[in-house]
């Protein structure tokens, strides 16, 4: 078993591979899937509410690049407003979960492509829109507005996926010997977010998860979550060939957000399914913060949590922000509520140099927070 990291000016590769072989059908909310992920002697284990066809093993990559200018440059595009979704309300946070989150995780992909002669294909319009649903879930999630799909972007997102898949391979830079190579997918491949193994809305999904010892800074998620981004391009394979899928970042932009905080896990309540290990924090508001010299703290229940800030200056993927990872917090299902409080403090070049905001992670299987010990009336 091998893995490549691959380091070039403003571009980082990053490799992730599944243990596990297959990923089971979920249809409804209490079906919970475990996976173990393994990256460079690293592991962990994250719940996940994702399903797919066969997949084998899992490859996993990430554009990394360090290009926040091309937002700047790009030509300002037009972004709608998500279904506000309000996550000081429990029941429109497990709402907004059960209708946005996980159906999407089993639309069949429906790619008409052909990896033997080289046919890029297209997915069903159904499989693209649970695509940008579930980027669009994350991103309400913490108030910004949702991104749409610039189709011009897709087909050669499309070539991009499949030169991952029959290549069985990661480059941003792809080689011109590569089987099915095209100028186009090339283009593609090195302005997107690359995942062999997963696509669709999983990938998605493994994005803002960011997992990996060598994806300390989430850079991955900082660009899906960019408060100024307007518009992708997508383009996913899989069912007769490897899945892979290619997300177009660097694409149109808007002009930002009244939104302060840009968290993950945003502040209020959130599914204890989509909170990962490690936590992130940025200000739309400033952008350039720095936090260089920032500090987290979190208790519950008035009680201390360790943690370890693993990225305070790693900027350039967006907007700066700072990464840490609690130490022994899990929130498996079945449990109450529980309030996390956070504060982030010793932030300069900001409006304000200390923040603090509460997360409250719930079972969304639960419409309330009332657990029923013995029987009721």
């Amino acid at each position: 078993m091998s893995y490549h990291l691959l380091n070039r000016k403003k571009t980082t590769l990053k490799i992730l591979r599944y243990i596990n072989g297959k990923i089971l059908n979920l249809n409804y909310i209490k079906k919970t899937i475990r996976f173990s992920f393994l990256l460079i002697g690293f592991s962990l284990n994250a719940e996940n509410n994702l399903t797919s066809t066969d997949m084998g093993e899992a490859l996993f990559d990430y554009s990394w690049h360090q290009r926040y200018a091309i937002f700047e440059a790009k030509s300002t595009a037009t972004a709608n407003r998500l279904s506000a979704v309000d996550t000081t309300s429990r029941i429109s946070v497990v709402s907004f979960y059960q209708t946005q989150y996980l159906p999407n995780l089993s639309v069949a992909i429906g790619w008409t492509g052909n990896a033997s002669s080289c046919q890029a294909g297209n997915t069903s319009q159904a499989y693209l829109n649970a695509t940008f649903t579930m980027i669009n879930y994350f991103r309400g999630m913490v108030n910004l507005e949702e991104v749409v799909n610039d189709a011009s972007l897709n087909a050669a997102s499309q070539q991009a996926a499949l030169m991952m898949s029959v290549n069985n391979n990661l480059s941003h830079t792809p080689p011109t010997n590569w089987i099915c190579y095209t100028q186009d997918g090339a283009q593609a491949a090195g302005n997107s977010n690359l995942a062999l193994g997963v696509s669709g809305p999983n990938s998605m999904v493994l994005y803002i998860n960011d997992p990996g010892s060598n994806n300390q800074p989430v850079g991955h998620r900082r660009w899906i979550l960019n408060p100024r981004a307007a518009s992708f391009g997508v383009g996913s394979v899989g069912g007769s060939t490897r899945s892979a899928n290619a997300l177009w970042v660097f694409g149109g932009n808007t002009s930002r957000p009244t939104t302060d905080i840009v968290a993950w896990p945003p502040e209020g309540f959130v599914p204890n399914t989509v909170v990962y290990n490690r936590w992130s924090f940025s200000l739309n508001t400033s952008p350039s913060a720095n936090y260089g010299s920032a500090s987290v703290s979190m208790t519950e229940n008035g009680s201390p949590i360790s943690l370890n800030v693993v990225s305070r200056t790693d900027n350039g993927f967006g907007d700066n922000t700072i990464i840490w990872q609690p130490s022994g917090l899990s929130f498996p299902s079945g449990q109450a509520d529980r309030t996390i409080n956070v504060t982030v403090s010793g932030i300069g070049n900001a409006s304000q140099s200390s923040y603090s905001y509460q997360v409250i992670v719930i079972n969304p299987e639960f419409l309330s927070d009332v657990i029923y010990a013995d029987g009721f009336e």
